[in-house]
């Protein structure tokens, strides 16, 4: 029980401090220190749900592009003198064009020290997937700039190949929008990564606009997939990935770390059966107390 344990002066003080509390003691409800607390470990679970959508995100998106340009273009597609774009003039290089070929070069040079780090291998000559697969998620984003789309570039040619989803209904947004919601996943999976609160952006007052910012998150991640592979958004949907992810972004689950829900008292089958039930429909958790088992607590999560 997060209530039986001291939290002064190591915990929060010294390990946790203060200032990393700070956020979370201004928007969230919290009658002690162990709600406090609590809602600073729904933030970690709020991230552990997050990071499969994330990271389905990025593969789907890097492993798509690379298909379609390799298939057009030949495999390390992103030399100098394969990968043209618009304003090419052999001196003045696009940020975004010259980010992209800094990524590769900092991915080939990853792999090998990987490699040298892990066997031993000092020459290693790293394979086009093994490049591909350190690539930062940056370069996803930056070889969607308007530099390549052009006559005899990669866009708009493989498009289709590469956002098999609905597209935009205004012709020719397809890949400003897609460019969008690639800033908007990525810069939101370096907040993941790097432990930060989560649901915290500039304007957040209480909890429940955090919830609110988190699902509109959800949504953008979704939307990227969608456009990318409805066949890989449909297989996230129905290994309850989504669902996991959309229940633990709830006041509900905040609560449940914070350990002030509603706990069930279960001395039947029946009112067993009624609260699986009950979770499954409202896809939320529900805290149970099982009599026959000694007052055992165990809380109900849908699948």
């Amino acid at each position: 029980m997060l209530n039986k344990i001291n939290y002064r002066p190591i915990l929060i003080d010294e390990l946790i401090t203060n200032e990393r509390l700070s956020s979370y003691t201004v928007v969230f409800q919290h009658t002690n220190d162990a709600e406090l607390i609590g809602a600073y470990l729904w933030n970690t679970k709020v991230c552990a749900a997050f990071y499969p959508l994330l990271i389905a995100a990025e593969v789907t998106l890097r492993n798509s592009i690379d298909t379609a340009l390799s298939n057009d273009l030949g495999r390390f597609w992103w030399k100098t003198g394969i990968l043209r774009y618009k304003s090419f003039d052999g001196v003045n290089v696009p940020f975004e064009c010259k980010a992209v070929t800094e990524n590769f070069q900092k991915a080939f040079a990853k792999v090998r020290a990987e490699k040298r780090s892990r066997y031993n291998q000092n020459r290693h000559n790293p394979s086009h997937n093994e490049i591909v697969s350190k690539s930062e998620f940056s370069t996803w984003e930056f070889i969607l700039n308007d530099e390549y789309m052009g006559p005899n570039l990669i866009w708009p040619k493989n498009l289709g190949k590469v956002f098999r989803g609905k597209w935009p209904s205004k012709t020719g947004t397809t890949l400003k929008v897609a460019r969008e919601l690639v800033k908007v996943v990525r810069e939101f999976r370096n907040r993941v990564s790097h432990h930060e609160p989560v649901w915290k952006r500039y304007g957040i007052k209480n909890e429940a606009e955090a919830i609110i910012h988190l699902n509109e998150k959800i949504d953008k991640i979704l939307a990227l997939i969608e456009l990318v592979s409805p066949h890989k958004l449909e297989l996230l949907v129905k290994s309850g990935i989504v669902a996991n992810a959309k229940r633990v972004c709830t006041i509900g689950e905040l609560r449940n770390n914070q350990q002030t829900s509603q706990i069930h008292s279960v001395k039947s089958v029946s009112k067993l059966y009624r609260l699986v039930k009950s979770a499954n429909n409202d896809n939320a958790s529900k805290n149970i107390v099982l009599f026959n088992f000694g007052k055992a607590r165990f809380t109900i999560e849908p699948f």
